[in-house]
């Protein structure tokens, strides 16, 4: 009974954000090997399920906005008032584009949250709306381009037309909306391969200046350290951020009792009572800017590795890592991404 009391039961969906959120958790509680149990029965559920309910998507589940009619004809309405006072003199055209641009853009947002909650109304077991907003397929501003309204779109310069496609794909484009929206479609598609030539070569200088930073030992035994604490202008937020998978560099005291030892490393737990302790109060931990080592790091001033939540192991390329962080798009590996960019700037 009493290990039953401990059972914690949510009866909610589990989007992305959620999973991984869980994915965390598990870790903290159980360690790598029976999160990895846990998470392949995980997928295997959601196999089968996905499986028997085989979604598929047809024109029929794309259901547009009953509020769109009205929504857009107040927004015409209020072009059309500007475009008199710019006719009279009264407003300068810079100001006639920003205003046009700011009705059409807060018509276009508040269509999207129309969707959402018209979605979640009508028709829950949607497709559509299980594939984009769940984050499996899509997303809320592809779908919103499906059954709302396209919105604005940018000329060749990059500048906004103040001539917004009203329609959507589902209702089909006029001759005039294709013509606009093809200089989008074509800017995109050129970015995308801009982007990836640009990404490439970041990655390759960033992995040549900082391959040789490998973990080669556990300790340098310096004494240095950062100071960080929440009185800095530091969010909680950041604060929890900056700590989790650090290690201290001093014994942390509350009072004359002893919480926290030097070279033990920072988990949920003890962050949560640095919060509520040490408001004013800063905390020393390392990082790889006080290494005492020059060709190397160690262990304890790296702190925990983000694949599997423990100390990294020895011999880890840890700036191979970081610079494929930063080059690529993806999670940057805040611990050494700022001592790369000083190597650098030192090359």
């Amino acid at each position: 009974m009493a290990e039953r009391a401990n059972l914690v039961f949510h009866n909610k969906e589990i989007d992305g954000t959620a999973m991984k959120r869980l994915i965390s958790r598990l870790i903290d509680h159980f360690g790598m090997g029976y999160t990895s149990h846990i998470l392949d029965q995980i997928k295997t559920l959601g196999f089968h399920q996905a499986t028997t309910t085989s979604i598929s998507l047809g024109i029929e589940d794309l259901l547009t906005i009953p509020s769109k009619g009205w929504l857009v004809q107040d927004a015409e309405q209020q072009s059309f008032i500007l475009e008199k006072h710019y006719y009279y003199g009264a407003v300068h055209a810079v100001e006639k584009l920003r205003q046009s641009v700011e009705i059409w853009y807060a018509t276009s947002e508040y269509l999207k949250q129309e969707m959402n909650s018209n979605f979640r109304i009508t028709d829950p077991s949607n497709p559509v709306y299980l594939m984009s907003f769940s984050g499996a397929r899509g997303n809320a501003s592809q779908v919103h381009q499906l059954v709302g309204m396209r919105g604005l779109m940018a000329d060749p310069q990059g500048q906004m037309i103040d001539l917004p496609i009203q329609s959507n794909l589902r209702e089909g484009l006029s001759l005039t909306e294709y013509i606009i929206s093809c200089y989008g479609a074509r800017k995109g598609v050129v970015d995308t391969a801009v982007r990836t030539a640009d990404a490439g070569y970041l990655t390759r200088r960033l992995v040549e200046v900082v391959q040789h930073i490998i973990v080669r030992r556990r300790d340098c035994g310096t004494i240095q350290a950062i100071s960080v604490s929440p009185q800095n202008g530091m969010t909680e937020k950041l604060f929890v951020q900056t700590l989790i998978g650090r290690v201290l560099a001093n014994d942390i005291y509350i009072g004359s009792r002893c919480i926290a030892t030097r070279n033990q490393d920072i988990g949920i737990g003890l962050v949560n009572r640095f919060i509520t302790a040490f408001r004013a109060q800063p905390i020393y931990i390392r990082t790889p800017f006080t290494c005492r080592s020059t060709s190397w790091i160690c262990q304890l001033c790296y702190g925990r590795s983000s694949t599997h939540g423990d100390l990294v192991e020895l011999g880890e390329a840890v700036g191979v890592i970081a610079g494929q962080s930063i080059g690529e798009p993806g999670t940057i590996d805040t611990r050494i991404s700022k001592s790369i960019i000083i190597d650098i700037f030192i090359e």
